[in-house]
């Protein structure tokens, strides 16, 4: 409905993250003294099950003493089951031979992928500046990128046919019903239906095209429609609108921090394209699968 466009069990879950960090850690064979578990030969040494262990509880690995201060020997051991458990089921697989499986060794090669990705920016983000001073230079830089834009609060009733839709329209007019009233009635859109059609805000732009012209053209407090979208038949009102405006700096830091993080990495990308080769076939990239690209 058009306002929802507007706007395992927790073993498994553990178990699948610590198979992932023992994919793409690479769990090396222990030594001998240092090795805390053994399943079928491979190892789990000290330095990693604590590594292991600090990433489970959401922590940073500079933060392993006050993680490790707080465990009980209970908790480490249900901690080793745990990796034990991740362990036989890895073996298990690959004695089954799923390694081999396309799914999954898809899954294992762009895991893989993007994990390193994930590595190589956290590495390089940590020479990229978010001085205040350099903020206001992209934002005096790229202001046009933060406006708000235009935006109208707005409610409408929903129905199947545009018969139906001019009854509804003409009961409005008449003023047999108001249009909350309305909206609960006939609307077939539960969700704003409950609201008496209610759609919150909607800016410009960010709904299909039709609704979008009928709402942007509507002085507020006038009803519209019946307009036929992709929904169905849509009779709205205009209840109030918040003109477009430059969003100052405060406004618009959090999405500037988002934009400059974007900035510096498609530098990093434009950087590596001329330090790798890379090649992308358009011609098959146009007949992907089989299937032509939707012109």
């Amino acid at each position: 409905m058009l306002s929802n466009l507007v706007g395992s069990r927790k073993l498994v879950g553990f178990l699948l993250a610590v198979m992932v960090l023992a994919v793409f850690a690479g769990f090396a064979t222990a030594k001998e003294d240092e090795q805390v578990i053994s399943v079928a030969g491979e190892t789990v040494g000290e330095d990693e099950l604590v590594l292991l262990l600090v990433k489970q509880a959401g922590a940073q690995k500079n933060f392993a003493p006050f993680v490790l201060a707080q465990t009980t020997m209970s908790q480490r051991q249900d901690f080793a089951d745990k990796v034990v458990a991740a362990l036989l089921l890895s073996q298990a697989a690959q004695m089954e031979g799923l390694q081999l499986d396309p799914d999954t060794a898809l899954s294992l090669r762009w895991n893989a992928i993007n994990v390193l990705a994930q590595s190589y920016i956290n590495k390089i983000s940590k020479g990229w500046s978010f001085k205040e001073e350099d903020l206001k230079k992209y934002y005096d830089s790229n202001r046009d990128k933060y406006v708000k834009p235009e935006a109208v609060h707005v409610r409408h009733i929903l129905v199947d046919s545009k018969e139906k839709a001019n009854r509804v329209l003409l009961e409005l007019l008449a003023k047999e019903k108001n249009f909350g009233e309305a909206a609960r009635e006939y609307s077939k859109d539960i969700g704003s239906a409950n609201k008496g059609g209610d759609l919150g805000w909607i800016q410009k732009g960010q709904t299909v095209k039709e609704f979008d012209d009928l709402i942007f053209s509507l002085k507020d407090k006038k009803l519209g429609g019946p307009i036929q979208t992709q929904y169905g038949w849509h009779i709205v009102e205009v209840l109030e609108r918040s003109p477009s405006r430059q969003l100052s700096f405060e406004e618009a830091l959090p999405k500037i921090r988002e934009d400059i993080q974007q900035w510096y990495l498609d530098k990093e990308i434009e950087r590596l394209k001329e330090k790798f080769q890379v090649s992308v076939d358009e011609s098959k990239l146009s007949t992907l699968g089989g299937f032509p690209a939707v012109q």
